[in-house]
C-alpha cells in the first residue's frame, strides 16, 4: 500500500476517537467517563493568567518582588531577574513599619545616659545589656546579632554572660567555644536540687571531682576580665582558675551561708581562654562567666533557657538571683517572654500578673539605677481548619497583659508581636525566601531572629533619638 493511501484511513480513526470523547460531554449522565472536568479547565486556563488559588496575603498586608536586597538580606541572596509569577509565595513579605518603644516615664532615658560615654569613646566606658528569656536566646538568637550590630557601631565590650557548660546540646553563644566535663547540671527547667541557687541563668553546675573540667574560649579577641560566678556554701570546695594556660588560682567557695559568691580573673594585656575545674577538697557549683574587653564598648548577655518563663524566674532563691544581678552591674534589662506561656492554660490571669510584678520588682533591688524594658512575646502560629497558619490567641493576649504590667511597673514596653507584622505573621515567615520560621511556626530560623534583632535594634536607635536621656531620675520606689 502506497502512502499516500494510508492518510485517509488514519484521519478517520482519529475523527472517529475523537468525536468518541465527546460523547459524555454531549450525552446527560455521562459526567464520570469525562476525562477533563470544566473546573480542571479553570485550574489550568487560570495558571496561564497567572491568577492565584487563594489569596497570598491577608488583612492588607502587601507580597512584593524582591529585586533589590530586602531587609536584612545580603546582595548576594537576591535573585535575579525577578521570580515568575508561580514562585512568588516564597518571597520576602513588605517589611513592617518601624514600632516604637512605649515608654511614657521615659525609663531608657537612664540607660541612654550612662550609654553616652560609650558614644563620646570615653577610655574604659561600658554599658551592660542582660537580656533574659527563652529557647531563641539559649542558642544567642536575636541576642547574637544585637550584640554584633551594637558593637560594629559603639565598641567591643565582650561576650558577656556565658554558662560554665551546656546544658542543652544546642546551647551556645555567638564567638565563643565550650567544652566542659564532669558537671551536673541543676536548674528548675531540669531537675531539683541546689536550693534553688542558680544563678543568673537559671542552671548551675556541680562536681566534686578533680577531673571535672570547663574551658572557654574566645574565638576571635580577647577579654580583659573574666568574672566567675559560683554558689558560696558551708563546706564548699575549692575552684582553679586559670588564664591562657597560666598558673591556676585557689579561690575558696566555702561561706558562713549559703549565697552567691564571685571571683574576679585580670588579664591587662588581654586573654583568649579560661579554666576552671575543682581542686577535689569539696563540692563545687558553678553557674557563668562574664568576659569583658577594657573598652569603651557595648557588652550583650544572651541569658536564654530552654523553656524558661517568668514563673520559672520565680522558683529560683530570690536573695541568691537579686546577688547575681547585682553583681552583673547591668544597665539595660530585658525580659523577654511569653512563648512558652502561651501554652498554658489561662495564662495571663492575676498569678501571671503578680509574678511579673515580681521579677520587675527583683530586677529594681538588684539594680536600682538600671532601665527594664518588657519586651513582648514573638508571635506563634497555629494551623487553622481551613489550611492557613494564624495567630494562637493567646499571644494577643499575653502582649496585652505585657503592656499593662510595663505601664503599671513604669517600665518601657516593646512589642515584639506588632513589630514583626502582627497577626499570621509566622504563617508569612515560614513561606518566604529565606524561611524565616521552622515548621512548628514557633522557633525563628537564623534569618528570622536576625530580622527580630533589627526590630529591637532599631526601635532602641529610635527610643535614644527622642529621649532627654540627661533629665531621667531615678526609677520609682
Amino acid at each position: 500500500m502506497r502512502e499516500t493511501d494510508r492518510f485517509p484511513r488514519l484521519a478517520g480513526t482519529a475523527l472517529l476517537v475523537a468525536l468518541g470523547a465527546l460523547v459524555p460531554y454531549l450525552a446527560p449522565g455521562m459526567e464520570r467517563l469525562r476525562l477533563v472536568s470544566p473546573a480542571d479547565l479553570a485550574r489550568v486556563t487560570g495558571s496561564f493568567r497567572g491568577a492565584p488559588r487563594a489569596p497570598l496575603v491577608k488583612r492588607n498586608e502587601t507580597a512584593i518582588v524582591v529585586t533589590g536586597p530586602a531587609p536584612g538580606q545580603r546582595p548576594q541572596e537576591v535573585a535575579a531577574p525577578p521570580l515568575p509569577y508561580s514562585q512568588r509565595r516564597r518571597v520576602h513579605a513588605a517589611a513592617p513599619p518601624l514600632v516604637p518603644i512605649e515608654d511614657p516615664s521615659n525609663e531608657l532615658g537612664r540607660f541612654f545616659a550612662r550609654l553616652e560615654p560609650v558614644e563620646e569613646r570615653r577610655t574604659g566606658a561600658l554599658v551592660r545589656i542582660t537580656h533574659l528569656g527563652d529557647s531563641p536566646l539559649t542558642g544567642d538568637l536575636i541576642s547574637g546579632e544585637a550584640r554584633q550590630i551594637l558593637q560594629a557601631e559603639l565598641g567591643d565590650g565582650g561576650p558577656g554572660f556565658v554558662l560554665v557548660a551546656k546544658p542543652w546540646g544546642w546551647y551556645g553563644h555567638q564567638g565563643i567555644s565550650i567544652h566542659a566535663k564532669g558537671w551536673v547540671a541543676r536548674s528548675p527547667l531540669l531537675s531539683p536540687g541546689n536550693g534553688g541557687h542558680h544563678g543568673l541563668g537559671l542552671v548551675s553546675f556541680t562536681s566534686a571531682s578533680g577531673s571535672a573540667r570547663s574551658e572557654i574560649r574566645r574565638e576571635a579577641g580577647t577579654f580583659a576580665r573574666a568574672d566567675v560566678t559560683f554558689t558560696a556554701a558551708p563546706g564548699g570546695g575549692t575552684l582553679l582558675v586559670s588564664l591562657d594556660g597560666g598558673p591556676e588560682e585557689e579561690v575558696s567557695t566555702s561561706a558562713s551561708r549559703r549565697g552567691t559568691g564571685h571571683f574576679a580573673a585580670a588579664a591587662p594585656g588581654g586573654a583568649g581562654r579560661i579554666v576552671l575545674r575543682p581542686k577535689g577538697d569539696g563540692e563545687v557549683t558553678l553557674h557563668g562567666v562574664v568576659l569583658e574587653t577594657g573598652g569603651p564598648g557595648v557588652v550583650y548577655d544572651a541569658i536564654g533557657a530552654n523553656g524558661a518563663s517568668i514563673h520559672a524566674l520565680n522558683l529560683l532563691d530570690e536573695e541568691g538571683w537579686v546577688e547575681a544581678l547585682a553583681l552583673r552591674g547591668s544597665d539595660l534589662v530585658i525580659l523577654n517572654y511569653g512563648t512558652n506561656e502561651s501554652s498554658m492554660e489561662g495564662i495571663g490571669g492575676p498569678r501571671y500578673e503578680r509574678e511579673y510584678a515580681r521579677t520587675i520588682g527583683r530586677v529594681r533591688r538588684a539594680l536600682p539605677g538600671a532601665s527594664v524594658l518588657v519586651m513582648a512575646p514573638m508571635d506563634r502560629g497555629v494551623r487553622l481548619a481551613d489550611g492557613s497558619v494564624g495567630t494562637m490567641p493567646s499571644i494577643r493576649r499575653l502582649v496585652a497583659v505585657q503592656r499593662r504590667i510595663a505601664r503599671e511597673n513604669a517600665c518601657a514596653f516593646f512589642d515584639t508581636f506588632t513589630a514583626m507584622g502582627g497577626e499570621g505573621t509566622m504563617g508569612r515567615w515560614y513561606e518566604s525566601a529565606p524561611r524565616l520560621v521552622t515548621g512548628d511556626f514557633t522557633h525563628t530560623t537564623k534569618a528570622g531572629s536576625d530580622r527580630v534583632a533589627r526590630l529591637l535594634v532599631g526601635a532602641l536607635r529610635a527610643a535614644r533619638a527622642v529621649s532627654p536621656s540627661r533629665a531621667a531620675g531615678p526609677p520609682p520606689s
